[in-house]
């Protein structure tokens, strides 16, 4: 054995480079959308994927969690092979067709939750959408199966006294009182103290390094916008 290309418990290293669990995923989609891998399968064990992938079993877990995110897989387990989900394939990209929030972001912030630093910053209305969509990371560090050590979420929300251009009454503004504005700052604020409290949670029970923050806008925003790990 070349005494270069030996590690110190006798086994020889690889001479290239580990790929690393985005590279894994790329390979197992590309598999999927080819059709190499047909919906029902069983995908290949997680031991199996790691000695052909020439990693370790956790990039080989973070790389099933990205395609289960992209609801490709189901089924992952570490004590069972996964299997490819009835239906993959939906588009994605600029050529997709759209897609209400609620459903186009959730699988996005799931991916990037396996990240070692999670960042996120929002333009919104409310944080409702935000939060439906943070609702399965959650789960999964709780659960034992996410832990990055760092999570950053920055958020920007129209101010509290700024003449919102929606929502607002039909019939126009009258007078002081404005009860479509007053309910939509109860829902902005209610919204922004569950992301907080759900959020900074995760650094007392799971020692994650967590800050969020919040800053007005003197606009409404037209658009909702999400930047991951940007």
């Amino acid at each position: 054995m070349d005494p270069e290309h030996a590690s110190v418990n006798g086994r020889k290293k690889s001479q290239r480079p580990q790929r690393t669990h985005r590279e894994v995923a790329d390979e197992l989609r590309a598999r999927i959308r080819s059709g190499a891998l047909r919906p029902g399968q069983r995908m290949p064990t997680q031991a199996q994927l790691a000695a052909e992938f020439g990693v370790e079993r956790p990039v080989v877990r973070r790389a099933l969690r990205i395609l289960r995110s992209e609801e490709l897989i189901t089924n992952v387990a570490r004590g069972a092979p996964a299997t490819v989900a009835a239906g993959p394939g939906i588009a994605a990209g600029p050529a997709a067709p759209p897609q209400p929030t609620t459903v186009a972001l959730a699988p996005r912030i799931a991916t990037a939750f396996a990240a070692e630093h999670v960042e996120i910053d929002a333009v919104c209305l409310t944080l409702i959408s935000l939060n439906l969509a943070l609702g399965e990371p959650l789960r999964q560090i709780h659960a034992g199966r996410l832990k990055p050590a760092k999570v950053d979420v920055r958020v920007l929300l129209p101010g509290r006294n700024i003449d919102l251009a929606f929502p607002a009454p039909v019939g126009g503004r009258d007078g002081a009182e404005d009860p479509v504005h007053e309910r939509w700052l109860a829902m902005r604020n209610a919204q922004g103290q569950v992301l907080r409290h759900n959020l900074l949670a995760l650094r007392a029970t799971h020692g994650i390094d967590v800050r969020v923050s919040f800053r007005a806008l003197p606009f409404t925003p037209p658009v909702k916008l999400y930047l991951l790990n940007g």
